[in-house]
C-alpha cells in the first residue's frame, strides 16, 4: 500500500463503498510500513544498490498524500512531509538539496546534457545518495559523471513537484 496505494486511493470516488472497505483493510498493514521506515533516521523508504532514490521517496510521499486524503484518519500528513524533507536536504551525507536551485544548498553540477560545462538545470531532480555496502553512504560532490548518483531524469523533476504540491497541501489543512 506505501507505493501502490495512491493509486487505489484515487479510485475511490469511482467506485462502490466496498473498494474503500477494502483499502482500509489493507491499511491495517500500516504498522508493518512504519516499522520498516523505522529502519532508518529519515523514516522513508532509503533504497539500497547501485542507484539514489530520490525518486522512489518522492513518489511515497505522493501515494502517502493520497491515501492521507482518503484515510486521514488511518494515515497521517507525516509521511509526505517527511518525504519531501528527505530530497530537500535531510538525507545522509550532507544537506544539499537533490533539486537544484531549491533550498539554499542545491546539487548545482549534476550529470544531464550540460555535464561537460560544471552546470546545472533549475528544478530538475538527481537520484541522490547511494548505500554502498555494508552501509557507506556516498553523494560525490562536485563531480557530475557519477550518474547513478547524479543524473537529471525528467521523471524524478515531475515527482518532485507533485510531491511538493502536496506537501503544500498538507501544511494548509
Amino acid at each position: 500500500m506505501a507505493f501502490l496505494g495512491g493509486t487505489a486511493a484515487r479510485a475511490i470516488p469511482f467506485m462502490d463503498k466496498s473498494y474503500k472497505d477494502a483499502i482500509a483493510e489493507d491499511l491495517t498493514a500500516k504498522p508493518k510500513m512504519d516499522q520498516i521506515l523505522a529502519q532508518n533516521p529519515w523514516g522513508v523508504p532509503v533504497t539500497r544498490g547501485t542507484w539514489g532514490g530520490s525518486g522512489t521517496v518522492t513518489g511515497f510521499a505522493t501515494g502517502l498524500y493520497f491515501l492521507h486524503k482518503a484515510f486521514p484518519e488511518i494515515i497521517g500528513p507525516e509521511y509526505t512531509l517527511r518525504g519531501i524533507d528527505y530530497v530537500l536536504g535531510r538525507h545522509p551525507t550532507s544537506n544539499v538539496s537533490y533539486v537544484s536551485g531549491v533550498g539554499t544548498q542545491s546539487k548545482l553540477i549534476a550529470y544531464g546534457n550540460n555535464r561537460a560545462d560544471y552546470t546545472f538545470i533549475p528544478g530538475a531532480m538527481i537520484p541522490g545518495v547511494v548505500i554502498l555496502e555494508p552501509d557507506f553512504p556516498e553523494l560525490k560532490e562536485g563531480w557530475p559523471f557519477l550518474w547513478y548518483e547524479n543524473e537529471y531524469v525528467v521523471d524524478a523533476g515531475t515527482s518532485f513537484v507533485l510531491a511538493a504540491e502536496a506537501a503544500d497541501a498538507e501544511t494548509r489543512e
